[in-house]
């Protein structure tokens, strides 16, 4: 930009070095690409609008690199950011097709599946190579309204990101996952009687004397297991009453 910048250049601050004419060409630049995205993302399928795999964030960052320039910049023509689109989605596709092919080629380019928790215990290395947290596991555990590691089957690490739980058909003593800031709900859990969980993987084990975790062989401390909750039981109870009095009203209708 020549000449000197000026605070209150409210034109400078508008519209830059363009001639106000650029607006309106800027309005159509816009709707053009705004196009080109669309029919872009519409041809490289489904996925681009949900859950995005390695190789089509990469698609819709290149998409959007090639596209901005001629946004903002009147010497930008509309072909260049044409031509990349093309060959952005039929790189994308031939990707796509590829990995449809052969499973070793998807694993490559998307990465495998990872198991995080395996019966109710928490891988702790493959954690640290996924670069996941306890405390992250953790909290998706509770999105799922898993409060016992003991009700967990699996946990898997899917290549997209997201976390997929299976729980057991039945619960069994486990390590709580209830916050530590949240005792009432804590004290909701019934302790199973001489069982303990390692508070690092929820390993069980019958005492808590042993220094090293077996599972895990960190230096934990032994908390005692939990298994069903006592809100569960008056409510089970409350049930039989309820199905007690309404076949009472019926001996007497009857």
């Amino acid at each position: 930009m020549s000449g000197q910048i000026e605070l209150g250049d409210w034109g400078r601050i508008l519209r830059g070095d363009n001639p106000w004419s650029f607006l309106l060409e800027a309005i159509l630049r816009i709707a053009v690409l705004y196009v080109l995205l669309l029919v872009s993302l519409r041809v490289m399928g489904r996925r681009m609008s949900s859950q995005l795999s390695r190789n089509e964030l990469l698609a819709l960052v290149s998409l959007a690199a090639a596209i901005g320039p001629a946004m903002q910049s009147p010497d930008q023509g509309l072909l260049p950011p044409l031509i990349i689109a093309i060959w952005v989605v039929s790189f994308q596709r031939v990707i796509a097709f590829a990995t449809f092919r052969s499973q070793r080629f998807e694993d490559a380019m998307n990465g495998v599946v990872t198991p995080l928790v395996s019966a109710g215990r928490v891988d702790l290395a493959r954690l640290r190579s996924e670069a996941i947290s306890l405390e992250r596991l953790r909290s998706q555990l509770r999105v799922s309204g898993i409060l016992n590691l003991g009700k967990v089957e699996r946990v898997y690490f899917e290549p997209g990101g997201a976390f997929s739980v299976v729980s057991r058909e039945q619960e069994q003593p486990g390590l709580s996952l209830a916050p530590s800031w949240d005792p009432e709900l804590r004290a909701r859990q019934k302790d199973v009687p001489g069982a303990f969980a390692c508070s690092s993987c929820g390993n069980v084990v019958e005492s808590k004397s042993m220094a090293r975790c077996p599972a895990c062989q960190s230096m934990p401390e032994w908390l005692p297991a939990v298994c069903g909750r006592y809100d569960e039981q008056q409510s089970a109870g409350a049930d039989s009453r309820a199905d007690g009095d309404e076949v009472e009203r019926s001996e007497h209708r009857g």
